[in-house]
């Protein structure tokens, strides 16, 4: 009997180790079937008199200014796009595409996501030296986020499936910050309060440091790669017109100390600036200009150094002391730093 229940035993691995191969196999073939999908829809993306749907993030940044060296990193994002009942649209990205270079190294990834569940599939890596040494590594993952394939060129490989997945899950978390219906970073509320200057002084001190951040910007438009951060997004359902958002983060050694932002349609053209005190990253002033339907408003805000609006100019009755300037300039501080941090490289 004892002999028997050991038979059994061994026949039922056997069975389990045939199913997970089966198992490991259809995932693989519908990973593939996903991945020529979504290669497709990329190329009908904003045809056939469609909106397109895609997100963009440049990252360019000077990291020696002796040699020099340069950091540039572009993520490009493509996705469904979701119109419910309530008004609000929702995104779900697809597919992720990364391509970095510094000083001759140059790194491509892509992220494949299960356009039903959001969850990540496939991820490859294809990583280049100055001297042509390459390395490509892909992985398959299941419904549990379980790695049950991974492939090589070389026993040399600079990444693992946790490292690719880490990597894709920090996009997708940037893709929501960036996408997120509201505001998601509260204002400091309960934080001591600083010793704040007339209000007269304080005007100058702020027109002061606008100058300045504009001489910057110019500037910096001028180099041969500029410090900056740029968010790109085509987005809106197919029976709205396209919209075009685009952010400009700028930033120096010391920090972002100002923002511009542009979105515009058919329907609408918005202008906005997010001006930041230097080394603190303070708002200290903001200004809007929204144009719709031939009626242009704009609004001005300058704050003291708790962040409370001492003056508003505006050609509007509905004004909010910043309100939710400030919120706004919370969440794009917030999506610099997963940016510029060493998180995932």
């Amino acid at each position: 009997m004892r002999k028997l229940f050991i038979c059994i035993a061994c026949l039922m691995a056997g069975f389990a180790i045939q199913a997970h191969s089966q198992t490991k196999e259809e995932t693989i073939k519908e990973i593939r079937k996903l991945y020529a999908e979504a290669k497709e829809k990329i190329a009908q993306n904003g045809k056939g008199g469609k909106s397109p749907k895609d997100m963009n993030i440049t990252l360019n940044r000077l990291e020696d200014e002796d040699v020099p060296l340069y950091d540039m990193e572009s993520i490009d994002y493509y996705f469904d796009e979701i119109s419910p009942d309530d008004g609000h649209p929702t995104k779900h990205p697809y597919f992720i595409v990364e391509n970095w270079t510094n000083h001759g190294h140059l790194r491509y990834r892509e992220v494949l996501l299960n356009p039903q569940s959001q969850q990540v599939v496939f991820c490859y890596m294809r990583g280049e030296t100055d001297a042509g040494f390459v390395v490509e590594s892909r992985y398959y993952f299941d419904a549990e986020g379980q790695c049950v394939e991974e492939k090589h060129n070389t026993s040399n490989s600079w990444s693992s499936a946790d490292n690719e997945k880490r990597y894709a899950e920090r996009c997708l978390r940037l893709f929501s910050m960036i996408n997120y219906n509201g505001y998601f970073t509260p204002l400091d509320l309960d934080s001591p309060k600083k010793r704040t200057t007339p209000k007269g002084d304080r005007m100058k001190h702020i027109r002061s440091i606008y100058a300045q951040a504009k001489e910057k910007v110019a500037a910096n438009a001028k180099r041969e790669m500029p410090d900056e951060l740029l968010i790109t997004t085509h987005d809106m359902g197919d029976n709205m017109p396209p919209r075009t958002s685009e952010s400009k983060l700028y930033f120096d050694n010391d920090g972002l100390y100002f923002i511009s932002r542009h979105v515009s349609s058919m329907q609408y053209d918005g202008y906005d600036e997010l001006l930041f005190e230097p080394k603190t990253d303070d708002l200290i002033f903001s200004y809007s200009r929204g144009e719709e339907e031939g009626e242009v408003y704009e609004w001005r805000y300058y704050y003291d150094e708790n962040g409370k609006c001492i003056e508003t100019k505006s050609n509007s009755e509905e004004t909010d002391e910043g309100f939710y300037d400030k919120r706004a300039a919370k969440d794009l501080q917030a999506i610099f730093r997963v940016l510029t941090s060493n998180e995932n490289d």
